[in-house]
């Protein structure tokens, strides 16, 4: 199970559930900022109008992705939102321990999908160098589901039993 899914399918759960048994309105209010962001939605009554259409229906991995961004699990960034450097790094200093994230080295991460050198995985591999031998992994997800192109960046921890003991 990818780590994104692992960490949101109660969540995804508990929507179907309620969109069973008529109760949109309930998914909204618990979920909205998510389902806005989404969707590109404003407001309960387009929420209610989209989820009433004729076959409409919320892709599971969309789904989990931006419940993992608004609940702040992961780093969600805009396929076209040019320089994203001081966020990416925003991010490590709230997950990296205060030593590590103090001595990673920035390379400039600007994304646009239309440019080859505008993808993030390659991006991100001067950063990888660099978590990887601390036992930090990044996994990046991409979604163009319901819009452009969004990129989720989540940052996976060392287990503490998989730690290599001196």
């Amino acid at each position: 199970m990818e780590l994104y899914h692992a960490l949101e399918w109660g969540n995804v759960r508990d929507i179907w559930y309620m969109l069973e048994r008529g109760r949109a309105g309930d998914v909204y209010r618990l979920f909205g900022p998510a389902l806005e962001d989404m969707l590109g939605i404003q407001g309960e009554a387009e929420w209610l109008d989209f989820i009433g259409q004729e076959g409409a229906e919320l892709a599971e991995r969309p789904l989990c992705l931006y419940l993992a961004a608004w609940q702040h699990r992961c780093l969600k960034l805009d396929g076209y939102e040019g320089d994203v450097t001081e966020r990416l790094m925003a991010f490590f200093q709230k997950w990296l321990p205060e030593a590590l994230a103090e001595k990673i080295e920035r390379t400039p991460v600007i994304l646009d999908l239309d440019e080859p050198a505008g993808e993030l995985e390659l991006l991100l591999e001067p950063y990888r160098k660099q978590l990887e031998p601390a036992g930090y992994r990044l996994q990046v997800f991409f979604v163009d589901t319901y819009c452009a192109g969004v990129y989720f960046v989540f940052l996976e921890t060392p287990k503490p039993w998989k730690m290599e003991t001196k």
